[in-house]
């Protein structure tokens, strides 16, 4: 029996090892931004890598710009075309202009891999862009109940069951736009609801909040997020977690 069960460990490990070389990590970067270089540092640091999308448009979008979110879907429906990419390989998005990175690919897949469903995106307090729907979510009594879109990760062949038809408007909010397909998709897309892998700060209990950006170490009520997000607008707390200057004062 022991010898299954390190037989089994093994196989395990070798297969997290396998996937280390098939997950793809993106981001939407319009623009150059401190944060971003945070992240950047962050992914040099551990030897990884990034895919930044969407530089050819040099202009603001979603929240430093004119809520213009379109621009998000556009280019993840386009990242996934790549055909070489295999459908069983992993995307990992998140935001770009308000994420912490406090992990590594390798914990982002042992906890992705145990989450059990083929795309987990992050959970948050606030039932947004349409809080009316809120009373179409069943765990309602979870302290991060709804669909955030600033992070997520996936199996490529259910993403682009997904997005992969997407047609592009400026306008859209990536948000609703997953919201629906989440309740669409039950069998497909699941919630983070305990943060292994992500955390949305807005309306969290702070005190219960520990972050060290030093080792990039993040810690909510026992649970150890890789990515911490401030979601919505207001950003000022990225201030004092990065010890970044004054950017979002401009």
């Amino acid at each position: 029996m022991k010898n299954l069960t390190l037989l089994k460990s093994n196989i395990n490990i070798l297969m997290q090892i396998n996937y280390m070389n098939n997950i793809y990590y993106i981001t939407v970067a319009t623009k150059p931004h401190p944060v971003l270089d945070k992240i950047k540092e962050r992914v040099n640091k551990n030897n990884e890598k990034i895919h930044l999308l969407g530089g050819h448009e040099n202009r603001q979008i979603g929240w430093e710009g004119h809520q213009n979110f379109g621009v998000k879907l556009r280019e993840v429906s386009d990242f996934l075309k790549n055909p070489d990419l295999k459908s069983d390989d992993i995307v990992l998005f998140t935001d770009a202009y308000d994420v912490v990175y406090c992990g590594t690919k390798k914990e982002i897949i042992k906890k992705y891999l145990k989450l059990n469903k083929p795309i987990i995106f992050g959970a948050e307090k606030q039932c947004n862009p349409d809080p009316k729907r809120a009373s179409e979510y069943t765990f309602t009594s979870t302290e991060f109940p709804y669909l955030n879109s600033g992070m997520f990760i996936g199996r490529v062949w259910a993403l682009r069951k997904c997005i992969l038809e997407y047609q592009y408007n400026d306008k859209d909010d990536d948000q609703r736009f997953w919201t629906t397909r989440f309740f669409e998709n039950p069998d497909l897309i699941g919630l983070d609801y305990k943060n292994e892998l992500f955390l949305n700060t807005v309306d969290m209990e702070e005190k219960y909040f520990y972050l060290d950006t030093d080792d990039y170490i993040a810690i909510y009520k026992g649970s150890n997020p890789m990515f911490v997000h401030v979601n919505g607008p207001v950003k000022t707390d990225l201030l004092k977690y990065l010890n970044l200057p004054n950017y979002f004062s401009r």
